[in-house]
């Protein structure tokens, strides 16, 4: 194997390691969010190794760029693991934010959380190099996700409960959202690196 590969397995191990360490926040965040103290804490330190690891990965990166000089799929590789180290970063930021809310949970809540779970999972077997349409089921999971969210939207305003809870409730219902988009951006960039062109997929 040469260097450059080895350095690249190396990356793809920190890669696969922010990913279920931002899963962890996704499968927590809402724990957290009916009061477990625990899960509160363990939201926090999530987001601050995911800092950490970020950082790691775009250092990195930087560096296989300045020492090696990659070209084509491998230049493609290094700047595709600095957007997505980026994008599960953010994914961080938001769990821990929606950690520290403190409301009642409506239920569709869970079948958000439900559909970003299956998210993850649709792009950890593209890491690891089990078939699946990337593209296809990404899209399909997010537009699930956007129907309960739009949905979810319509029908808050006529929630009987004071005005800044369903302000709050709206803001989670939005980092959900927003944690949907961010992974298929991550998708998006795994495309990049495997097919060399860079798809809208939504």
């Amino acid at each position: 194997m040469k260097r450059i590969e080895r350095r690249f397995e190396d990356v793809k191990d920190e890669i696969i390691e922010i990913h279920e360490i931002a899963r962890r926040g996704v499968e927590i965040c809402l724990k957290a969010l009916s009061g477990d103290d625990e899960s509160k804490i363990e939201s926090v330190r999530i987001e601050q190794r995911a800092d950490v690891l970020d950082t790691e990965i775009n250092y990195d990166c930087t560096h296989i760029i300045a020492l090696f000089q990659p070209v084509a799929r491998d230049l493609r590789t290094a700047l595709s693991y600095i957007r997505i180290s980026s994008a599960y970063e953010r994914i961080t930021d938001l769990t821990n934010e929606i950690a520290m809310y403190d409301v009642d949970i409506p239920e569709e809540f869970y079948d958000m959380q439900r559909i970003i779970l299956k998210m993850f999972d649709t792009i950890k077997k593209a890491y690891v190099g089990k078939e699946v349409d990337l593209k296809e089921d990404l899209i399909c999971e997010d537009d699930e996700l956007d129907l309960f969210y739009t949905e979810f939207i319509e029908k808050v305003s006529d929630r009987r409960c004071h005005i800044r809870e369903v302000v709050d409730i709206i803001l989670i219902a939005r980092h959900l959202e927003r944690i949907g988009d961010l992974l298929l951006k991550i998708g998006k960039w795994l495309i990049f690196i495997n097919e060399g062109k860079m798809m809208w997929l939504k």
